[in-house]
């Protein structure tokens, strides 16, 4: 079976790293993030664009979405029949935006990308999203990502109006998520403890409930 990943905001495929162990025995195809069009481009034309970019999938396969990627994949999955679709620390439809993301918008309040990168790492540190060796790699990630798709997606996110969720999915959410907060979306399974980068640090307890459903 193929499992396609698809990496959250200014993440690329090494934020699967320690998920992808407890997903070796299936073959992994890992869907990086492209250049977006203009700061205009809505995320439906951005996930089509993604899908034309790939050019072919296997029938039957399953899609796995972190964050930013649990949105797209969302939207690619109007358009590709998934066996699964699997949503990690991520929203399904408008509603589950939490308020403070959607006031900033409102105010046209945007971090700048260096901001962001110089932040990162203390960030993660303080609001325990993972070790200090994990909080490095995080940091490395994404001081590696563009800084025009970080500015593209604080506006694309809040013009997302979907409404459309798919059957097949199932969404695995840390109650200590601080992106997206717990009482702010509807999960099918929750990771007690679990923060928004539990894809790393609770890398086999999300690799157990994934297997079990595909």
């Amino acid at each position: 079976m193929t499992i396609y990943l698809v990496p959250g905001l200014a993440n690329d495929k090494r934020i699967f790293k320690n998920l992808s162990e407890e997903l070796k025995e299936y073959n992994l195809v890992y869907l990086e993030h492209l250049q977006p069009l203009d700061e205009d481009e809505t995320i439906p034309e951005y996930a089509f664009r993604l899908i034309q970019h790939q050019q072919f999938f296997d029938e039957d396969s399953v899609i796995i979405g972190l964050s930013l990627g649990g949105i797209i994949a969302t939207e690619m999955a109007k358009i590709i029949s998934f066996k699964k679709v699997i949503l990690l620390s991520t929203i399904k439809h408008y509603n589950e935006i939490p308020p403070l993301i959607r006031l900033a918008s409102k105010l046209k309040i945007y971090l700048p990308p260096q901001l962001i990168k110089n932040t990162v790492k203390p960030i993660s540190i303080l609001l325990g999203v993972t070790n200090l060796t994990g909080a490095d790699y995080i940091s490395k990630i994404i001081n590696d990502s563009n800084e025009r798709h970080i500015v593209w997606v604080q506006k694309a996110i809040v013009k997302w109006n979907n409404n459309l969720i798919p059957d097949n999915y199932i969404h695995i959410h840390g109650t200590k998520d601080e992106i997206f907060p717990i009482w702010s979306v509807k999960p099918s399974h929750r990771i007690k403890g679990g923060t928004h980068y539990m894809v790393m640090d609770r890398a086999k307890e999300v690799g157990e409930i994934i297997r079990y459903y595909i």
